[in-house]
């Protein structure tokens, strides 16, 4: 695994859980961020970008995208959401038995021959531009 050095790195590391961890041969790094109130009508175009851009990042570099997935939770219904390159798929259900007064947003990505810290990068900036969008 990578050695980090950077503290402002670090600290966006813990703030949104970014864990990484080989799945048959690929790099998954994954995270998470609480939400207080979720408008799937905004949030749903904006994910879509980002998965299709992260996507086309990974091809550009070389990469192979085995799969890039995430969900939304909320209290009342969740959404999930996935590519493995082309079109972002999504799919609603009614929330069952989450207690939870906010909502999450949990994101994997699972890529193949690109390294470590990059791809957490990345994923790092799609939570930040997420939260900025929410101001």
């Amino acid at each position: 695994m990578a050695k980090v050095i950077n503290s402002s790195y670090l600290t966006k590391r813990h703030r949104y859980q970014i864990q990484t961890t080989i799945h048959e041969g690929a790099l998954a790094v994954s995270g998470e961020i609480s939400w207080p109130v979720i408008q799937f009508e905004k949030i749903q175009p904006m994910i879509a970008v980002e998965f299709k851009t992260l996507a086309a990042w990974v091809d550009q570099r070389g990469g192979i995208v085995g799969h890039i997935k995430g969900v939304i939770i909320t209290p009342e219904k969740s959404m999930m959401f996935s590519t493995t390159g082309a079109e972002v798929q999504c799919h609603f259900w009614e929330t069952k038995d989450e207690p939870k007064d906010n909502g999450q947003i949990r994101l994997i990505g699972i890529v193949f021959n690109i390294p470590q810290l990059e791809l957490e990068e990345k994923l790092m900036a799609i939570f930040d531009r997420l939260e900025k969008s929410r101001k």
